[in-house]
């Protein structure tokens, strides 16, 4: 966020982001910032899947951080599940979600294990998932570890998201995370 568009740091970190994250934890701060913009022009489905990876400055070894990648300079690791259990997320919607422009499905009660492939499959297999329809402006919160999904937009109206991850979670050794933001 601070990196890409600074100017929205401003109009993000307000009372009521201050006021939600307090409720749920009062020393978490941002650990990831992702806008997403799914515009009927570039339509896509994204599959069932937990968001497990977490952005560091740099390598480091650390016994249980492991998966290590690097896409267009942005260092990422899957961390021990006990980083992704004590996360969550809270998505802030530009647009209406609904069934009809690809809106979030969840399967709830999904967000307590780390999943493997084959066990994402079989949850996954007969399950059409929860609509987390939300108007414009409205926040959906979720752990990391939901099992989640959208479908193609059916409809040409924009579902544009702006996706932050929260943690208290402090990085061991000399890991550090690469979009921390304090908000308080």
């Amino acid at each position: 966020m601070q990196k890409e568009i600074p100017e929205l740091k401003e109009m993000l970190i307000n009372k009521n982001l201050r006021e939600i994250v307090n409720a749920i934890d009062a020393n978490a701060f941002i650990s990831k910032a992702i806008y997403f913009d799914k515009p009927s022009e570039a339509n896509w489905y994204v599959t069932w899947h937990q968001d497990t990876a977490i952005n560091v400055v740099k390598k480091e070894e650390v016994n249980g951080y492991k998966g290590w990648t690097e896409k267009d300079g942005v260092i990422s690791c899957l961390p021990p599940e006990e980083v992704s259990k004590s996360s969550f997320t809270i998505r802030i919607h530009l647009d209406d979600a609904d069934e009809k422009n690809g809106a979030l499905k969840v399967i709830p009660g999904s967000n307590n294990k780390l999943l493997d492939k084959k066990s994402i499959e079989i949850i996954t297999e007969n399950s059409i998932g929860l609509s987390c329809n939300v108007p414009a402006g409205g926040v959906h919160i979720m752990k990391p570890l939901t099992l989640h999904a959208s479908g193609k937009s059916k409809s040409h109206k924009r579902r544009r998201v702006i996706h932050l991850e929260f943690t208290s979670v402090k990085l061991p050794g000399k890991l550090k995370w690469s979009e921390k933001e304090i908000i308080n």
